[in-house]
């Protein structure tokens, strides 16, 4: 940036009808404030409009994904997306009383911008392959937890009227357990359905006719001894049909997001990066690249990556009092996959397995294990991202002997512990 030039800062408080924008100089002279609404050809002479004001060094605005970051970062200008708790601050700061505005938070954020550029950073968009499967994997995560919550509504509402359904079937993301429900929708017609129906059944959704099973036909008329609510079973069989058809609808489209989110990865130049994680799996592999993205650059180390995932704790210190708690500003997705992956890595990998045991002997509770084993997950991972490196099991536990770390000892007790057994 030549500093020769006065620079300036702009500052954006988006809405959904109308945008603020604020511009100040160097010194923090407000240069222009308008409002811009949400229309696409006022965001189109946004950048013509900062342009015509002059060298505009960056915009501060208090969200990553938006159609104005977008047209912004299409048009050649540097972006800072920035957490709405700081601008928030950034507001306070500038008031006594608290008293805020649209006009005055954009004021903030540009001002904001304007003091603290230099530890900001602007926002590095990945190519547009990378981006699709982040927001394809962050859909995915989105229609899953609907469909838990479905799924928990509808077991709630079968306890109300049908609990010879809930005792037949214990897996409720089976859609055979939802199909039972909506074809015998009542304890009477558990208890009136011949046993070749029954059967029929079974055989429809490939269960097999185990004895458990046997032993349910043939003592179904056990189910017309629960009691009767002529209220319920008149009006929630619809309800339970009408969640069977939602969950249905959603499995559908989980299927399509799945089959796209693997097409997306199966090309993607870092797959073999992430794929070769013990643990991740189809899932939780594309998942991980997602929060990685493509632009190496983004982050000067490991350490803001296990910040944004929310293992690592936050440590206030002032003169003789320290205080160390747990992280929740992070990004709460990201803090998901990175518990998800440890955990499915106790399985694959002799370190992880290690790691986790002895952080549960130091004290602490599964939750927190998970995080330890995540954070030292996220220093390797970042290093095999900067150099394109696929992880190998074999070479990390080298480097952990090389540098005598103590969960060598801890692999070499249970390795003896388990020759102890097999020996026994």
């Amino acid at each position: 940036m030549d500093t020769s030039v006065n620079v300036l800062w702009a500052g954006v408080d988006w809405a959904d009808e109308e945008h603020q924008v604020c511009v100040v100089d160097t010194a923090g002279k407000v240069i222009a404030s308008f409002a811009l609404a949400h229309q696409a050809e006022a965001l189109a002479g946004l950048t013509s409009r900062l342009r015509a004001l002059g060298q505009v060094a960056g915009v501060a605005i208090e969200t990553p994904r938006h159609l104005v970051v977008h047209q912004l970062l299409a048009d050649g200008f540097l972006v800072y997306p920035l957490n709405p708790s700081i601008s928030h601050k950034w507001c306070e700061a500038l008031s006594v009383a608290g008293a805020t505005d649209d006009p005055s938070q954009a004021f903030a954020l540009a001002d904001g911008l304007r003091h603290h550029h230099e530890r900001l950073r602007p926002l590095l968009p990945d190519d547009p392959a990378t981006r699709e499967l982040a927001l394809r994997c962050q859909g995915e995560v989105a229609l899953i937890a609907k469909h838990t919550a479905l799924v928990n509504q509808l077991q709630a509402t079968l306890k109300q009227f049908h609990p010879v359904a809930l005792e037949w079937f214990e897996d409720w993301t089976c859609p055979s357990a939802w199909e039972f429900a909506v074809v015998f929708p009542t304890p009477a017609a558990v208890a009136r359905a011949p046993e070749k129906k029954l059967y029929a059944f079974l055989a429809r959704h490939r269960i097999g006719a185990s004895p458990r099973w046997q032993e349910r036909i043939e003592h179904r008329n056990d189910a017309a001894r629960w009691p009767s609510d002529p209220a319920a079973e008149a009006a929630l069989p619809q309800l339970v049909a009408s969640l069977v058809a939602l969950l249905r609808t959603l499995r559908e489209q989980l299927a399509k997001h799945r089959r796209r989110i693997e097409a997306l990865f199966a090309v993607h130049p870092d797959a073999a990066l992430f794929d070769s994680l013990p643990g991740a799996g189809p899932k939780l592999a594309p998942r991980l690249l997602a929060h990685f993205g493509t632009q190496r650059g983004r982050y000067e180390s490991a350490r803001p990556l296990q910040q944004l995932a929310g293992v690592v704790p936050v440590t206030k210190q002032s003169g003789k009092s320290k205080e160390v708690h747990f992280r929740r500003a992070c990004q709460k997705g990201f803090r998901n996959t990175m518990h998800q992956f440890a955990f499915c890595s106790l399985r694959k990998s002799e370190w992880a397995r290690a790691a986790y045991h002895r952080a549960r002997d130091r004290g602490q509770a599964n939750a927190h294990a998970l995080r330890t084993v995540a954070a030292q997950w996220l220093k390797i991972i970042y290093r095999m991202w900067v150099t394109n490196t696929p992880y190998n099991e074999a070479l990390y536990l080298a480097s952990l002997i090389r540098h005598r770390s103590p969960l060598i000892a801890w692999m070499q007790s249970e390795r003896a512990g388990e020759n102890s057994s097999k020996r026994t």
